[in-house]
């Protein structure tokens, strides 16, 4: 893909007028990562991906895409690239063959390829019966699935998608989450900017969390194959009050591990069946550690942005 990690911020600031929209942001992925961007409205997150789309310039700071600065030559640096922001507009009378084309020509793929190209995206995508009807007449879904199948052509090795999955029903947005893991065991790096904690618990083994234009958290997820519960041996437990990890580790050294996802907020992860999750509950009662929630191994996501975040509507 180029020199440097797939993306990479150092510093970056940037506001409009006396706004500070986002202030010493800085983050990388790795390849094959899947990086979750939350926050609430005004966070910052969509001035982010301008930054990264080139769409806008620092006004300090450096995005690199590849190793490459987007606002300077953004055609190079965005060459192996797939991005979505926010709703963009669409030309109405273009037809779904029109703007996969259109996005093709942008990346640079070969004239002999686009076909082949074209088929597999939407085929993937599962837009193959509108290719042909004006974007204007598609409907919410449709038209959501065939931005992304634009964003998908050219075989990204970046994915850069806000809201992906807005205006998807159950089924579509089931499916979607399956396609980005599949691109995600390929190699592909992923940021995924939304307000649906779901799709990131089902997709991304990081998240990044953000207000006021600041970077409040950086922490893993326990799965990028989602917080559903799949593991047998892993369990999030909520404490009454914060208690140093290593202590709590060196009490279930010989039962299982425990990992701090957020203050009071534990992942447990252990061999074995129920009888050993018990066991590991005894041993932290016993030793006066108060419990106030067992519940299923996913990531907590929830608790954890509550925590981190805070709710939208608090100062």
């Amino acid at each position: 893909m180029g020199d440097g990690p797939p993306l990479e911020l150092r510093g970056v600031c940037k506001a409009y007028g006396p706004v500070r929209a986002l202030d010493q942001v800085s983050f990388s992925l790795r390849s094959g990562e899947a990086v979750g961007y939350l926050g609430p409205n005004g966070a910052g997150k969509t001035t982010t991906l301008k930054l990264i789309a080139g769409l806008s310039r620092p006004g300090e700071g450096e995005v690199r895409v590849a190793g490459q600065d987007p606002s300077r030559d953004r055609r190079s640096a965005l060459a192996h690239a797939g991005i979505l922001i926010e709703s963009p507009g669409v030309l109405p009378y273009m037809t779904g063959d029109d703007l996969l084309e259109y996005s093709a020509r942008v990346k640079r793929v070969p004239l002999r390829e686009i076909g082949v190209q074209q088929a597999r995206v939407a085929r993937e995508l599962g837009v193959e019966g509108v290719l042909s009807r004006p974007l204007g007449g598609l409907s919410t879904g449709n038209l959501r699935r065939m931005l992304i199948a634009s964003a998908l052509m050219g075989d990204p090795e970046l994915l850069v998608l806000d809201e992906p999955t807005l205006g998807l029903d159950p089924a579509a947005r089931t499916e979607l989450r399956a396609l980005l893991r599949g691109k995600l065991r390929e190699g592909r790096t992923l940021l995924m900017s939304t307000h649906l904690l779901e799709d990131v618990e089902a997709v991304c083994s990081r998240v990044l969390f953000l207000r006021n234009g600041k970077l409040l958290g950086d922490q893993s997820l326990p799965s990028g194959e989602g917080a559903d519960g799949k593991g047998s041996g892993r369990a999030h437990l909520r404490l009454l009050r914060p208690v140093p990890e290593g202590q709590l580790q060196a009490l279930v050294r010989d039962l299982g591990s425990l990992k701090e996802q957020a203050p009071r907020h534990l992942l447990v992860l252990y061999e074995g069946g129920e009888e050993k999750l018990a066991q590991i509950i005894a041993v932290l009662v016993q030793n006066g550690i108060s419990l106030v929630q067992v519940g299923p191994g996913g990531s907590g996501l929830e608790e954890r942005y509550l925590a981190t975040v805070g709710r939208e509507e608090d100062p």
